[in-house]
């Protein structure tokens, strides 16, 4: 991963955007505001893995739930499906 200071990064936003559809480049400035440029490829990708752990805690969480639950044929006759 490549490192840049802010200062470098806003005199070569264009290439550096160019630059982080290969490999992310890490932006450093002070504490407060250091960020990491990453295409908006690899984004979708992190978004589309933050939505599947999400999904798999959504699950975890039913499975311990103590509540009867209604099977899923019970809930699709009631609905008319």
């Amino acid at each position: 991963m490549k490192t840049i200071s802010l200062s470098q990064a806003r005199n070569n936003l264009v290439k550096l955007i160019a630059q982080a559809k290969a490999e992310p480049i890490v932006i450093e400035g002070d504490e407060k505001h250091s960020a990491v440029l990453i295409s908006t490829a690899q984004f979708e990708k992190f978004l589309d893995a933050q939505e599947e752990l999400e999904d798999i805690a959504a699950i975890e969480q039913a499975m311990r739930d103590s509540e009867p639950s209604i099977p899923w044929e019970t809930v699709k006759k009631d609905l008319g499906i």
